[in-house]
């Protein structure tokens, strides 16, 4: 391996470690902070954020570490020549998915049991049997990555025969597959998951109907979801496009607050659907997709110079090359994240805005999301490099002011 790529993957990794060590240290200043200011949070909320730190910080690390392990060891090339042998290409890509994504699934088991099951039941999250998480992992394996392996013939067919211009084909290819997700995922894939049961009869959904008549779209179902067997958080959504159009609230959030704090959190997701998020969400997925695999072939290409064959391979026309796409993909991911998690912000106040004028009741908006935060263990903001990088909503702090100073607005069918 060339000397020159050896310097850079160790200064990469320092200034990954360096990364976790400000983000986690400003964290805990933050929180000695909250500490003073709100001498009524809960020890436990202080707790879980560490717990879930150390978490985050190892996943961070594990995330390049592992696929980088499977790439310098050889692994990766030995499973390729294992699964390609005498076999045409669908047959080969499914059977290294199924190898590559079953041990992946299995090394990142541990972890993911500790922070979704573990932490959870520790801090009373949770009353989540260790069959259904278990139940819950294996149907997300089966979706996602035997259908990813099922598919690899594809790309790498287009990898193939178009070296130099594979990233721009691929992203056409990607970005209907990102609308019809959107618009089959709420009728086929969710309810895989968890049951959805209609309200629309009930008293609750009668007056979410109000809601939505007032915003002009009568037409969206209404659905419960049972995920009280999953956790004891709250959350709501509003999911779909044209018929597949839905709000569901979960059972929890259902059980837990008032009527009027439940009007409140829907026509926050309302106003996702009235401000048109779901299309600016496909439409920022579909140019981060031009760009971030430009990226990647770039970058994936400039390595493999420079690998000298150390990885067992030289180009991408190989399965073997999966774990270097995969790395090159979870790197422009992280460092785009400061940019989608401001977008995602901005879109999260625009639909505060929308619910207050919605529903004209400040409070409510105010006790749902105070309700919501303290039920999920979380704190009033969290530190501001970790907001940059990481928070997708305004913190608790900001929505509250925002709710109480906000002025109404015409809300026109």
């Amino acid at each position: 391996m060339n000397k020159k790529l050896q310097r850079a993957m160790v200064l990469f990794f320092a200034l990954l470690i360096l990364f976790i060590i400000v983000v986690y240290f400003a964290e805990i200043n933050n929180m000695n902070d909250l500490r003073l200011e709100y001498p009524e949070l809960q020890d436990e909320a202080f707790s879980f954020r560490k717990d879930t730190l150390k978490v985050w910080g190892v996943r961070l690390l594990l995330t390049f570490i592992i696929p980088l392990l499977f790439l310098t060891s050889g692994l990766s090339q030995r499973i390729s020549t294992l699964a390609g042998n005498g076999k045409g290409a669908f047959q080969s890509g499914l059977l290294y998915g199924l190898i590559f994504f079953g041990l992946i699934f299995l090394i990142s088991l541990p972890l993911d049991f500790y922070s979704s099951y573990i932490l959870p039941h520790k801090y009373g999250l949770s009353d989540q049997s260790f069959f259904r998480w278990f139940e819950i992992n294996v149907k997300g394996f089966l979706i996602h990555d035997l259908i990813t392996s099922l598919l690899l013939w594809v790309p790498y067919g287009i990898i193939y025969k178009n070296p130099k211009a594979w990233w721009f084909k691929i992203a056409l290819i990607i970005i209907p597959i990102i609308i019809f997700t959107t618009f089959i995922s709420p009728l086929v894939i969710d309810p895989i998951f968890n049951e959805y049961t209609s309200i629309e009869d009930e008293k609750l959904g009668q007056e979410i109907e109000g809601l939505l008549s007032k915003a002009g779209i009568e037409d969206a179902g209404i659905y419960k979801v049972d995920k009280s067997k999953d956790t004891k958080t709250m959350n709501a959504y509003m999911t779909g496009i044209f018929d597949s159009k839905r709000i569901v609230l979960w059972d929890t959030t259902i059980n837990n607050l008032e009527e009027d704090e439940v009007l409140s959190i829907t026509a926050h997701e309302i106003g996702h659907y009235e401000k048109g998020h779901i299309g600016k969400s496909i439409i920022i997925s579909s140019i981060s997709i031009f760009l971030i695999l430009y990226l990647v072939y770039r970058l994936s290409t400039c390595i493999l110079k420079l690998s000298n064959g150390v990885f067992g391979f030289k180009d991408l026309c190989t399965y073997a090359s999966i774990p270097l796409l995969i790395i090159m993909l979870n790197l422009f991911s992280f460092l785009s994240n400061p940019i989608s998690s401001y977008l995602s912000r901005s879109m999260e106040i625009e639909a505060d805005r929308y619910e207050i004028s919605l529903t004209e009741d400040r409070e409510s908006a105010v006790s749902a999301m105070e309700k919501l935060t303290k039920t999920s263990l979380g704190l009033p903001r969290p530190s501001n490099i970790y907001k940059i990088w990481y928070h997708t909503h305004p913190t608790l702090e900001d929505r509250i002011e925002l709710y109480r100073s906000v002025e109404y607005e015409k809300i026109e069918n």
